[in-house]
């Protein structure tokens, strides 16, 4: 085998240019820059430099921040580009963390950390880049998530691995705002006040949430109070309990109706529901399906298993098919995890303390942001043909591209080699 080397320098990543070239000219760097504030003047890079080297690293297949320098080996000239150095980007990072808020519980020490300007400036990118439609019937799906690593300041989580727990609530594929926590305090912990926080951060940049769902950690009587008074209907899941049990065995057997969930059989039924002791009623759309073992349960003396979903939508809509099809739709905003740690590196978190890793949690879902918006622009531009690909497919599909800049007739030329036409949409 005959090898011939060439020491001219071709971009592998050529597709970098057209997604560059859309940034600039919807100004979402100089949107960034004026939100979290400058770093001054006689710095050479700015956050926004700081902040996209890193999703244009998530785009070229990076796994970790360091992977900037490599990206930088490859680009080589770029009229329009300078990454700075993984160092800086890093240093940028640092400069935009807060403290900590610590809070003593008897022998418990639980840590949280709240970022107002990057909640504010991940809306804000939403709505401009129209990731979301502010005034529509927005659904918000409220998770904690665990990040397991061994960080310094990492705890002891509730499935016995160290690591976060940040709070996170999205919008469909849009991730709207962050709470940082350690592993060891518990979802439901002051749930009820990140929350208030979260819809308060919505309603100031003017987004309408229609449908608030949570799973069992938010069924607290302040966190129902929190939602039913920020939103327009509330679906939580209901913790076991004989109150539940004893609602369940006064649904009249007539009243289960047989579907089909997901290739599984299954029967729907609602009952009136008053939770916490209160003289408030709600809906109670309860699911049951038959044990595999066809034994009957100690607690229900019934050959079923149960869960139920509160609610306030009383709409004749809102049958109990519907609304434990809609529910299990949070199945779909949980995805956003699995992305994040996947596509966006937040399974490799760069510090060693919480303050500045959430910073990179914060650095990931901007990046999450912006590849949404850029798939479809280019989706509309008829270049990518859906915009449903992960990363890894927009790497091979779009940002493989030979190319690189030759200055030709006193201009500088992008020449791309490739026998695909599909980029054509995007420089003719």
């Amino acid at each position: 085998m005959k090898v011939q080397q060439s020491h001219k320098l071709i971009n592998p990543f050529g597709g970098i240019q057209f997604v560059l070239k859309q940034i600039k000219e919807q100004g979402i760097d100089t949107f960034i820059d004026a939100h979290p504030g400058s770093r001054g003047a006689k710095k050479e890079y700015s956050i926004s430099d700081g902040l996209l080297a890193i999703h244009y690293s998530h785009l070229c297949g990076g796994s970790c921040v360091e992977d900037i320098n490599t990206l930088n080996e490859h680009i080589g000239f770029h009229p329009g580009l300078s990454l700075p150095s993984s160092d800086t980007s890093l240093r940028v990072m640092q400069e935009l963390k807060t403290e900590n808020s610590i809070i003593e519980n008897g022998d418990v020490t639980h840590s949280f950390n709240h970022h107002k300007k990057l909640n504010d400036l991940l809306q804000k990118l939403a709505i401009k880049t129209k990731t979301i439609i502010a005034d529509a019937k927005n659904t918000l799906d409220f998770d904690n998530v665990i990040l397991e690593n061994e960080k310094y300041d990492a705890a002891k989580t509730y499935k016995m691995t160290t690591g976060y727990q940040p709070a996170l609530a999205s919008i469909g594929r849009q991730v709207v705002f962050i709470e940082g926590r350690g592993g060891n305090t518990p979802a439901a912990y002051k749930m009820s006040e990140t929350l208030a926080a979260c819809f308060q951060s919505l309603k100031n940049n003017g987004i309408h949430i229609e449908h608030f769902r949570s799973d069992s950690a938010a069924y607290q009587q302040s966190v129902v109070e929190v939602a039913e008074n920020r939103c327009t209907y509330f679906y939580i899941r209901i913790d076991d309990s004989q109150n539940l049990r004893d609602a369940i065995k006064d649904i009249p057997e007539t009243d289960w109706k047989q579907i089909t969930i997901n290739n599984k059989k299954a029967a729907v039924a609602e009952t009136p529901f008053q939770p916490f002791g209160a003289k408030k009623t709600y809906r109670a759309v309860v699911q049951r399906r038959k044990r595999k073992d066809g034994q009957c349960d100690i607690f229900t003396q019934s050959p079923y298993t149960y869960y139920a979903i509160m609610t306030n939508n009383e709409k004749p809509e809102a049958t109990p098919e519907w609304v434990t099809v809609f529910y299990n739709g949070r199945g779909d905003s949980e995805r956003n995890f699995d992305i994040l740690n996947n596509d966006f590196n937040c399974n490799r978190l760069p510090f060693s303390f919480l303050d500045a890793n959430m910073v990179y949690l914060f650095a990931a879902a901007i990046s999450f942001t912006l590849f949404e918006w850029i798939k479809q622009v280019f989706f509309c531009k008829g270049v990518i043909e859906n915009t449903a690909m992960r990363c890894k497919k927009f790497l091979f599909d779009f940002m493989i591209l030979p190319a690189r800049w030759i200055k030709t007739g006193r201009q500088w030329v992008y020449k791309i080699f490739t026998t695909r036409t599909c980029y054509k949409p995007l420089f003719e």
